[in-house]
């Protein structure tokens, strides 16, 4: 009786490992880039946009497929002792595991926190891989230290994004110009990360849950409304490349989490499948809530300020191709036209913004505090003290390594409160130029680079459950092109707007498109002024007016 309960327990812990696998991947992938990603379909469309974005999550499947076999190969040299360190894992010094027993279930006051694009670890160290053991493993000297500066960017890159998007949100629901809520925002949550995690953490752990529910409501009601409205969509394919950035951007990220969902898998090959494809249907269930959602906020929103309708050509000063230029997020003209133009659906705008601001605020507040513990773990290994120092440490609550470790993390939040400041309307670019450009170099050459390392450098196929099949091995390549592709492209994109912004041509064009949007806002604002006052008939109608305001 006794053996049957514990197979019963054993059992029930294992499906609690991969449901949370599962919810980790859709927690770590929904972050910022799926309020990005709409904004920039004012061109391309959903059809297009579909193409690219289904291309880039069979990548991402893929990398999730090989990444795995990675993470034995790790596991397994750490376990033989091979290239085994007494040294700090930046991004996994603070997860806890009391239990001997590695399928022993976690609740959420012993358990990691999870939310955004990483997860809160807390507690002692245990020996799993992680992306520093990673990259101490299988990169020799300069590409192990590119390896973490990219990491290190990238969390700079979406804490910019999350405070740009954040106060975006909060002043929205205010009512204010989100410039004076940037200041309040970023160091709110600042010191709440340097000075207050304790007790922020399970205030975190409960939001990141009801953050899960809120969004799928969200993706689902928007969707429906989306359907009843029905706007007309046009596709340009020529425009496919313009959602292409921000799409390994929505989709980008798992590889961060999953050496530390992998802490709790056993080396057994049911386990580690079973692992595999809880990621990768999380994976899938993000692409299909992002394809949902930028399908209801095109039904919705006008791709751009001019489009076709059933009175001939309608005008409207609300588009996505205005909130791209103006940097927002996709939720802003998203609730300004159900409110204006669909007052009966006032009740989703509330819901999209509540969802906006739950969800923005706790992936600050976990990549803010994962970038802390990256830097505390970066401090430890370089502080020099010895054994007896150490011991001493642990017994003070604030020494001289916490001072230094606190005024360096206030720094670097400084960094990114001044870039916020100094380029509020940088939302989009921050998210297609930099981030995108700092996960595809980590998952283009670094990883890659990983990959053919750890089959050259170790010799321990005997010892991995999970082998990759030899007929699969060519699309291993796959890998590279594609985010070498997307790096190349984002190099060439950046480099193309500087030229353009610098041109006096597109300087003038510029100014002379501001101008014209300035004459026919006043035509439309006289025409609507006097409209009370002239009879119907005397206004000729073709397909040339602008019949449609609002």
């Amino acid at each position: 009786m006794g053996n049957k309960q514990n197979y019963k327990n054993g059992r029930h812990a294992t499906l609690f490992v991969y449901l949370q696998s599962y919810f980790v991947t859709i927690a770590t992938i929904l972050g910022v880039g799926i309020l990005g990603l709409p904004v920039t379909l004012s061109r391309a469309g959903l059809y297009p946009f579909l193409v690219s974005f289904i291309l880039g999550s069979v990548v991402q499947v893929l990398l999730v497929y090989f990444f795995v076999e990675l993470l034995q190969i790790a596991y397994a040299a750490q376990n033989s002792g091979t290239s085994h360190k007494e040294e700090m894992v930046p991004l996994n010094d603070m997860l806890e595991d009391e239990s001997c027993d590695e399928m022993a279930p976690m609740d959420s006051s012993t358990g990691p926190v999870l939310a955004g694009h990483v997860i809160i670890p807390k507690g002692q160290e245990i020996e799993s891989p992680s992306l520093y053991t990673l990259g101490s493993l299988f990169l020799g000297c300069g590409f192990k230290q590119c390896f973490e500066i990219i990491l290190f960017l990238q969390f700079v890159g979406f804490l910019i994004s999350y405070a740009l998007a954040g106060s975006e949100a909060y002043a929205q629901i205010i009512g204010v110009d989100f410039r004076y809520v940037i200041p309040l925002f970023v160091w709110i949550c600042t010191f709440a990360v340097v000075f207050a995690l304790q007790l922020v953490q399970p205030v975190v752990s409960v939001l990141t849950f009801f953050k899960g529910s809120l969004l799928l409501g969200t993706v689902i009601i928007t969707f429906i409304v989306g359907s009843e409205v029905n706007r007309e969509i046009l596709d340009d394919f020529q425009a496919t490349g313009e959602p292409f950035l921000m799409g390994t951007v929505a989709l980008g990220g798992v590889i961060n989490t999953m050496p530390l969902m992998y802490t709790k898998v056993k080396p057994d090959a049911k386990q580690i499948k079973n692992f595999r494809l809880s990621v990768i249907l999380g994976l899938l269930t993000c692409m299909v809530l992002n394809v949902l959602w930028c399908w209801a906020v095109l039904d919705i929103v006008p791709q751009t300020s001019s489009f076709p309708c059933k009175t001939g050509i309608c005008h409207s000063n609300i588009s996505l191709a205005r909130s791209k230029s103006l940097g927002e997020i996709s939720t802003i003209p998203l609730t300004e036209i159900i409110r204006t133009k669909y007052p009966e659906y006032t009740w989703v705008s509330l819901l999209v913004e509540s969802f906006i601001v739950v969800s923005i605020t706790v992936s600050f507040l976990v990549s803010g505090a994962v970038l802390y513990h990256t830097l505390t773990g970066l401090m430890k290994s370089l502080w020099p003290k010895d054994k007896e120092s150490a011991y001493k440490s642990k017994k003070i609550c604030c020494n001289g390594e916490c001072v230094c470790n606190k005024i360096v993390s206030l720094f670097l939040f400084s960094i990114v409160f001044l870039v916020a400041m100094l380029d509020p309307r940088g939302f989009v670019e921050m998210l297609e130029k930099y981030s995108s450009l700092t996960i595809n170099l980590e998952a283009g050459l670094f990883v890659f680079l990983m990959m053919l390392s750890a089959r050259k450098k170790y010799t321990l196929q005997q010892k991995i459950c999970v082998r990759i099949p030899g007929y699969m091995r060519p699309l291993q390549l796959l890998i590279p092109l594609y985010f070498g592709f997307a790096v190349v492209y984002d190099l060439y994109s950046a480099i193309n707007d500087i030229i353009l912004e610098s041109s006096p041509a597109t300087i003038n064009s510029t100014q002379l498109n501001n101008s014209v949007i300035e004459k026919v806002t006043q035509i439309l604002n006289s025409l609507d002024t006097t409209s009370s006052s002239v009879q119907p008939s005397t206004l000729p109608l073709n397909s040339t007016n602008f019949t449609n305001v609002f």
